[in-house]
């Protein structure tokens, strides 16, 4: 879960390090990477492209920000594409964060958190902690975006127990700069599922404080969040299925059917009141395995606020008895979303829409 978080953290912070050097083309990858991880406080600011490719079915999805980042905790990032969102942004001045929704017009300003709580907050950092988290390997010595790379091998030391965004990766690791200049991650068939290349890349060119201020623009509607302390936040509760049933707060729903094989193993309860204010929610996750193989079932109770399922506009609409569903295609895994009455439910597995659709309708 931790390195899902941290790819989901990476859409739209990120940053890079440069120091220039020349090093022999025989180094393991273990040199390779102790002299990336030596280089990175060479890096006082930086600007760049960054292009996130996500994968789902047989459909890539490109998101396209022009990034800047200045030490100790500034950065600014603008979606360029897609041109729905274009000139959506979000800004940190390294006290106050601010996120501008410019196809609504919306504007959330929050505290930073405390990054030391929460980890890197950074590219390299991000992809440093990849790295330690992972058997690395040399793979080849090649070309990319016109700069000679080292390409290294990441197989992670512990299993994701949920995959979304694919497990073994690579990195493209620039010779002279040592850059991480691309990063992808892949599925069990070595399907990208998951990539990220940095262009046009400028290092220590002193950029100025003036590029971290944020004005509101004018008419936009202002929501204004309190900084989160990461150390309240409680974790889900493991508890039984009876005990599931008697503790949460709302008529829990159990499917009926359950494809052939899978045993239920746990269920997991989270109640998020004693931290937030807005969005305060209930949620069970029922957890049920065959082997390796895995299906979640998540429902969620709002108190104040709500998810929003249309979020999945690019999913595949679904029939879930007469209430309308979202599916989508996963390489490793499958997930449906839908509403019964006041619990929102969704099913994450990795069995196919078929028996998905099956769990689902075996809940009313």
């Amino acid at each position: 879960m931790k390195r899902t978080k941290i790819l989901l953290v990476l859409l739209l912070m990120c940053s890079a390090f440069f120091s220039v050097g020349c090093v022999d083309e025989q180094l393991t990858a273990e040199e390779i990477v102790e002299q990336m991880q030596q280089k990175e406080d060479s890096i006082e600011d930086y600007s760049c492209t960054m292009y996130i490719t996500s994968s789902l079915g047989e459909e890539d999805n490109v998101v396209v920000y022009e990034m800047l980042f200045k030490k100790p905790r500034k950065m600014r990032s603008v979606v360029i594409q897609p041109a729905e969102k274009a000139g959506s942004l979000v800004v940190s001045d390294g006290e106050t964060i601010w996120t501008y929704l410019s196809h609504e017009n919306k504007v959330v300003q929050k505290g930073m958190p405390d990054i030391s709580e929460v980890g890197h907050m950074d590219y390299i950092g991000m992809i440093g902690d990849v790295l330690n988290e992972s058997d690395v390997s040399f793979l080849v010595f090649e070309e990319f975006d016109n700069r000679d790379v080292y390409v290294i091998g990441l197989i992670p030391k512990e299993e994701d127990e949920t995959p979304l965004f694919g497990s073994n990766g690579k990195a493209w690791i620039d010779k002279e700069t040592w850059v991480p200049l691309k990063y992808e991650r892949y599925d069990e068939d070595e399907n990208p599922m998951l990539s990220y290349e940095i262009r046009n890349l400028k290092v220590n060119t002193g950029i100025s404080d003036d590029e971290f201020e944020f004005k509101i623009p004018g008419g936009a509607e202002v929501e204004i969040i309190d900084p989160i302390d990461i150390n309240e936040i409680a974790a889900p509760e493991e508890v039984t299925l009876e005990e599931a049933k008697d503790t949460a707060g709302f008529d829990l729903l159990l499917p009926s059917y359950i494809p052939e094989g899978y045993e239920f193993d746990r269920a997991l309860i989270f109640n998020n009141s004693a931290t937030f204010e807005e969005d305060v929610f209930e949620k069970v996750i029922l957890v049920y395995n065959k082997g390796d193989d895995w299906i979640r079932i998540s429902e969620v109770v709002y108190e104040t606020g709500s998810s929003d399922i249309s979020e999945l506009d690019d999913a595949e609409t679904v029939d879930i008895n007469g209430s309308e569903g979202k599916f989508v295609a996963f390489v490793q895994t499958n997930l449906l979303r839908w509403t019964t009455g006041d619990i929102e439910l969704s099913i994450l597995g990795m069995e196919d829409k078929d028996e998905i659709v099956k769990v689902a309708e075996s809940m009313d």
